[in-house]
């Protein structure tokens, strides 16, 4: 079933449970998401090492970062980018497909590592 069709409801863990396992799909979608779309984060946060400066994005307003919790950040955006690569590119290249769950496993650490340390700087 289609997206536009399909009448169940998905949770969260629906999808967490979908970005673990590999994705379908063939060239076009692994180049066009896992080289394209990773580059979004990854150069945003690139930017955001440079220049010291990140912003953490929310529904409502946006909280501009600086220092060590910008730093932070600017990583945990760069394990985002990572983890979109390792699963639609790595995940649908044929050599590289049994190694994509260990670097989704690494980017999501750097992640949780990085967003942690992000949110205690800002409460503090």
């Amino acid at each position: 079933m289609g997206i536009w069709t399909n009448k169940e409801h998905h949770t969260a863990f629906d999808d967490a449970e979908d970005l673990a396992g590999t994705p379908s799909g063939g060239c076009i979608k692994m180049w066009l998401l896992g080289a394209g779309l990773a580059l979004i984060p990854v150069g945003y946060g690139v930017r955001c090492l440079f220049t010291g400066h990140a912003r953490f994005f929310g529904s409502r307003a946006h909280l501009d970062i600086v220092g060590p919790a910008a730093v932070a950040l600017a990583i945990a955006y760069i394990a985002i980018g990572m983890f979109i690569h390792a699963h639609y590119f790595w995940g649908l290249h044929p050599k590289l497909q049994p190694f994509s769950i260990i670097l989704k496993i690494l980017a999501t650490l750097v992640f949780i590592g990085s967003f942690f340390y992000t949110l205690s700087k800002i409460m503090a």
